[in-house]
């Protein structure tokens, strides 16, 4: 929950900071870099980190650092310059990665024994964080200050972060994976396959989560604050598309459960794309968000059951992986949109969603044709 508010708070800020009054979209581009090399560290740092140290040390840590992020944040509005607000987001990132990579580390047991329903179960809760931070970035619009609300978020982390501390952990020690079996699993298509997937689904999702505000301000002229809270109900569909999953999971085929996802996703960033109203973008959100939903978990599942010594360590570095490519989407968008206007974002979204959907076709197939 902590991690899904920090990596959710850019796509509120990018208006609250001026960029849909003067769009620099290359320099808002950057931010997104800043917090993709500060979740790269902080994962790094909690690796090691984990070493010496035990995982409720490591979420407190974490929590703080986030702490002291929104702390940062509740200034960062202009007239503060772009080397504090980069600097900031750097801070954000990092304290998402120590979470994330605590969090892996320490639901072992439990993803052993039911990885989808496990995957699910962390989305719902990162997807109530980032919910939480749209409503709260869309009530900074319109009052002087108002902003300092980040101020108080920060109380949020805190409290867990001393709850973490106090508190004990079991850790599973993890088995060591033999070089010989990477590097087997390493040149397997299917596993290239379903790197690709989660890199482009990631890409997808933080692709519309990033620039939905100034994009709906751009195309339809709405204020801030509803843009803001357009973004808040994307982050919803998401959230309650797994919560749906989660119960339907049990009763259809996961196979044809994820091609529909994917078409799902599709359809809806088509009509994201062509919507001239506020009633067109609802729908295009709601069915975006709601294909979207499922498909991590599901490939996540499948990686597990294709993967003989699959764990949440192992998961870790995939996780890293796919949501480096979450936050660097939004980044490479940006500078397209410096030359080509914002309508790239739902057209970049539309051949992610294409190229995800052939993603699963190749990966059904090759499951097929190996008998996996």
């Amino acid at each position: 929950m902590v991690s899904g508010f920090l990596l959710a708070l850019p796509g509120g800020l990018l208006p609250l900071w001026g960029y849909h009054i003067e769009p620099d979209f290359g320099t808002a581009g950057n931010y997104f870099l800043a917090l993709g090399i500060g979740v790269a560290a902080g994962g790094a740092l909690a690796r090691r980190g984990a070493e010496k140290t035990s995982l409720e040390r490591l979420l407190g840590a974490g929590c703080f650092t986030a702490a002291l992020a929104l702390l940062l944040l509740s200034v960062a509005a202009p007239p503060a310059q772009v080397w504090y607000q980069t600097m900031a987001l750097l801070i954000a990132g990092t304290a998402a990665g120590i979470v994330n990579t605590a969090v892996l580390e320490g639901m072992s047991q439990s993803y052993e024994s039911n990885p989808a329903p496990t995957t699910l179960l962390a989305g719902i809760f990162f997807g109530a964080g980032s919910v939480l931070a749209a409503l709260l970035m869309a009530q900074t619009f319109g009052e002087q200050g108002a902003t300092r609300l980040l101020a108080i978020a920060a109380l949020i982390p805190v409290a867990m972060g001393v709850l973490f501390s106090h508190s004990h952990i079991l850790r599973v020690k993890v088995p060591e994976i033999s070089m010989q079996q990477s590097v087997r699993d390493l040149r397997s298509p299917l596993a290239v396959f379903f790197a690709l997937l989660l890199f482009f689904q990631f890409g997808n999702e933080w692709s519309i989560a990033g620039w939905l505000p100034v994009f709906l301000i751009d195309r339809l002229g709405i204020s801030p604050a509803t843009a803001v809270t357009l973004l808040a109900l994307y982050w919803t569909a998401l959230m309650l598309g797994r919560i749906a999953a989660s119960r339907i999971l049990p009763l259809v085929r996961h196979g044809r459960m994820l091609a529909v996802s994917a078409f799902c996703a599709l359809f809806g960033c088509t009509l994201l794309a062509a919507a001239g109203s506020r009633f067109g973008v609802i729908f295009g959100l709601l069915l975006t968000g709601a294909g979207f939903s499922a498909i991590y978990p599901l490939v996540a599942e499948r990686i597990a059951s294709r993967f003989s010594y699959y764990h949440p360590g192992y998961f870790n570095g995939i996780f890293t992986f796919a949501l480096m490519g979450g936050i660097l989407s939004p980044f490479v968008l940006g500078h397209a949109a410096a030359g080509s206007g914002l309508g790239v974002v739902p057209m970049a979204a539309m051949a992610g969603s294409c190229a995800v959907f052939g993603l699963v076709l190749l990966i059904w197939l090759g499951r097929k044709v190996s008998g996996s």
